[in-house]
């Protein structure tokens, strides 16, 4: 007697793609920002949209994800969530970004809260979280790590 047995296959599934005036490398938090921006418009979002940039072995770029969407004063974010994306990139590191629609770029508890867990659980899949960056516009953002927040 036999058993059924179901088949699966995953897959990273490429959505549109356009040029961008951006570095390959993103080391800093102002090169985080200009791609979250120039990419994903986190500055232009009426509601709270959190984001990932992925980086390769090289310290190339090589993905840049919509994680989640919220409402105007949050958004859903999970460890799982964020590295399987990382995952699938193949990705040594990542770094977020989240945008705040009222313009303030203080990290609330809930944004330091979530950026520790994530640090965390990317020490045990050798993934390096580089940095949270908090965007309020165009021109203002705050990265947790150069203030010290992680």
């Amino acid at each position: 007697m036999g058993i059924n047995i179901q088949k699966y296959d995953v897959r990273l599934v490429k959505e549109e793609g356009s040029r961008y005036e951006l570095d390959k490398k993103v080391k800093k938090p102002e090169e985080a920002h200009k791609v979250f921006v120039e990419v994903l418009e986190l500055h232009l979002r009426p509601q709270e949209v959190f984001a990932i940039i992925t980086i390769d072995v090289k310290s190339n770029l090589n993905g840049v994800f919509e994680v989640s969407k919220g409402n105007l004063y949050s958004s859903i974010v999970h460890p799982t969530i964020i590295f399987q994306r990382a995952i699938l990139q193949n990705a040594v590191a990542i770094v977020m970004g989240h945008n705040h629609p009222s313009g303030d770029t203080k990290p609330s508890d809930r944004d330091i809260k979530i950026t520790n867990q994530i640090i965390e659980a990317g020490k045990i899949l050798d993934i390096n979280m580089m940095d949270h960056v908090v965007i309020g516009d165009r021109d203002n953002f705050v990265s947790m790590r150069e203030k010290e927040v992680i």
